[in-house]
């Protein structure tokens, strides 16, 4: 059975959950990363290394549909409440505690700067940790740029024209619909009986066979011809009364 999680705090739920996973891999050896839900100022120095998780759309899962029915409960002759997908899109950017060094021999311009360890860590947090905790019913995966930005160029440029480190990462959770009491007729009985017609005798079979024939030889009248003179072979026909 599907795990379902209310519609009144769904979205908090998965920030939460989401806020679990990335404390677990960036908190971690003294290291001290602040985690916000938001996107910080504009041109703004953090305090500290800062990963920021933006929550940029919203949307219902149209493909990953289930098939699984709504439940009966016996006890109230109604069908128990539904449930939706619902797809959480996320931006998760670091930012720099540092102003951007024009030195290329800083360590903010090493291979190994801060940014990529950050994210790094942020990677695995998110694709070690396919399930939240909390909600096993999530499908989580890191996505490619979706068209709700528009474009990271016309992004960025709206954040100071400064492109940072960043990856997009999509959760799709099942949202349960409101309680709307659908009464139920129960099914109490179920019966099948069988009619059988009755069957035909020979005079009967004999008479559709005789009419059938008379048909086909033009329309001929039953009465004006007899078994003892009659005898139809393939298309031939012979000793037939005219009356």
């Amino acid at each position: 059975m599907t795990t379902l999680i209310a519609s009144d705090n769904a979205i908090i739920e998965v920030n939460n959950a989401l806020n679990t996973v990335l404390s677990q891999y960036l908190n971690t050896n003294g290291n001290k990363i602040d985690i916000r839900f938001d996107l910080p100022e504009i041109n703004s120095i953090q305090s500290e290394p800062t990963v920021s998780v933006f929550l940029y759309d919203i949307n219902e899962d149209l493909q990953l549909r289930s098939a699984e029915p709504r439940r009966y409960n016996p006890i109230t002759s109604t069908l128990l409440p539904g449930w939706v997908n619902i797809n959480c899109n996320y931006l998760i950017t670091y930012w720099d505690a540092n102003k951007p060094s024009s030195d290329s021999s800083s360590p903010d311009s090493q291979p190994n700067n801060q940014a990529a360890q950050v994210m790094t860590r942020v990677l695995n947090a998110l694709i070690n940790n396919r399930q939240l905790t909390g909600i096993p019913g999530a499908y989580t995966r890191i996505i490619p740029q979706q068209e709700n930005l528009n474009s990271l160029g016309n992004f960025w440029q709206a954040l100071g024209n400064r492109p940072r480190l960043s990856l997009m990462y999509s959760i799709t959770v099942p949202m349960k619909l409101q309680d709307i009491k659908d009464n139920i007729t129960p099914i109490s009985q179920i019966s099948a009986s069988v009619v059988q017609k009755p069957s035909l005798n020979n005079s009967q079979i004999n008479q559709a066979l005789t009419d059938k024939l008379c048909a086909d030889l033009g329309g001929i009248e039953a009465d004006t011809f007899t078994s003892k003179n009659i005898k139809v072979s393939g298309y031939n026909r012979k000793n037939i009364n005219d009356n």
